[in-house]
């Protein structure tokens, strides 16, 4: 519904407006999540969206913000960007054991990622 511009249609219906549009369903999954959307039970999000959702308020993404949609970022797409630094030497000695070497700071948390 929210990528029709609709409300309250079932899934005939979508299909039918779909159809009278003359777009297919593959068509209409490909258009991008909208990070204003708020669906009857608010908004969808993820913890990686929330992060990003942060970064772009805090103005990382620069110009290119008003393009990003962070609801369709993956684990991966938050951490893989150049946003971090990438020079080991300025990361506090804590960041990272010798044993352990990643090449972001990793904070808190068991787990690491690969």
């Amino acid at each position: 519904n929210k990528r029709l511009g609709t409300e309250d249609l079932n899934l005939c219906g979508i299909l039918e407006e779909t159809a009278r549009r003359g777009i297919s369903f593959d068509e209409l999954l490909t258009i991008p999540e909208q990070d204003e959307w708020v669906y009857s039970d608010g908004k969808s999000t993820s913890c990686v969206a929330f992060i990003l959702a942060m970064y772009k308020a805090a103005g990382v993404f620069g110009p290119l913000a008003n393009h990003i949609q962070v609801i369709e970022f993956t684990i991966r797409d938050a951490y893989t960007p150049k946003l971090f630094e990438s020079n080991q030497t300025r990361l506090p000695s804590w960041c990272n054991t010798e044993e352990e070497k990643l090449d972001f700071c990793h904070i808190l948390g068991e787990y690491r990622m690969e």
